[in-house]
């Protein structure tokens, strides 16, 4: 009886440690099941993630110099961006024009084009205006001493012609009034004296326009001056850049950084 107790017990010793051994392959199984599970959902979510963005070439006038942020926290300077499907925003601006809103659909695997025009600001347009009334008032600096210059120059040129013309016409008359020769007078007084009362009259209408032209140069240079005594040269204060360069992402080979745009002007 002993011996069979033995042996029994001898059996159900082996029979526990079998039971023990058995949950540790079990949990064995259960955690290389589970990395299985893992890495295949990593390789499924990054083929997900690959093919679930789409491109946006942009078309932008004007065609070149501009930049543009796109979800108001990534800063980009280039034709053509991939983004995650959805809808996505988009701040455009470039030098001397607005900056410009817009939103736009993106779909996966598929190309879209943003097609924009980008309208002067107004402030640019004021500036060129200032600047061309700044350019044509030097002009007229320049053209106003110019014409007085010519209108004195006329004005001494026909008083010459008018003295001379006027000296001979008295010489014409006293020869005629001295003159024996019935000849020599009926010259004068046919061909001569009428000829020279007409030089007469040409030198005097030109003295007469030489001296309003004269008045003219001196009243435009008056005026000239008077009115561009104070002109500056305009200078050009892009607040859209202002606007446009406000707090943003900027993404770098190191991660990115937080970039605010300030403008100072240094020109006076």
């Amino acid at each position: 009886m002993e011996t069979l107790r033995g042996q029994r017990s001898a059996v159900g010793g082996r029979r526990s440690v079998g039971d023990a051994a058995w949950p540790r392959r079990r949990c064995s199984a259960g955690l290389l099941r589970t990395a299985c599970y893992l890495l295949l959902l990593h390789f499924t979510a990054g083929t997900c993630t690959a093919q679930s963005t789409g491109t946006v070439r942009l078309m932008i006038d004007p065609g070149h110099d501009f930049q543009f942020v796109v979800d108001h926290k990534y800063r980009m300077q280039q034709r053509e961006v991939k983004l995650g499907e959805g809808l996505h925003h988009f701040s455009l601006w470039a030098p001397e024009r607005m900056v410009v809103d817009t939103a736009l659909f993106v779909v996966a695997d598929r190309s879209v084009d943003l097609v924009v025009r980008l309208p002067y600001s107004p402030e640019y347009i004021a500036y060129r205006d200032a600047l061309v009334r700044y350019q044509n008032g030097r002009k007229l600096r320049l053209v106003a001493p110019v014409l007085f210059g010519a209108g004195v120059l006329w004005t001494g040129l026909s008083y010459r012609a008018y003295d001379r013309a006027l000296d001979q016409l008295e010489t014409d008359r006293e020869a005629y009034t001295s003159s024996t020769d019935p000849g020599r007078i009926a010259d004068l007084k046919d061909q001569r004296i009428p000829e020279h009362k007409q030089d007469l009259r040409r030198a005097r209408t030109s003295l007469i326009l030489g001296g309003s032209l004269t008045a003219l140069g001196a009243g435009v240079w008056w005026y000239v001056l008077h009115r561009t005594k104070n002109f500056d040269a305009p200078r050009f204060e892009d607040r859209e850049k202002v606007r446009f360069e406000g707090l943003t992402w900027m993404p770098t080979t190191r991660g990115g950084v937080w970039a605010a745009g300030i403008t100072i002007p240094l020109a006076r």
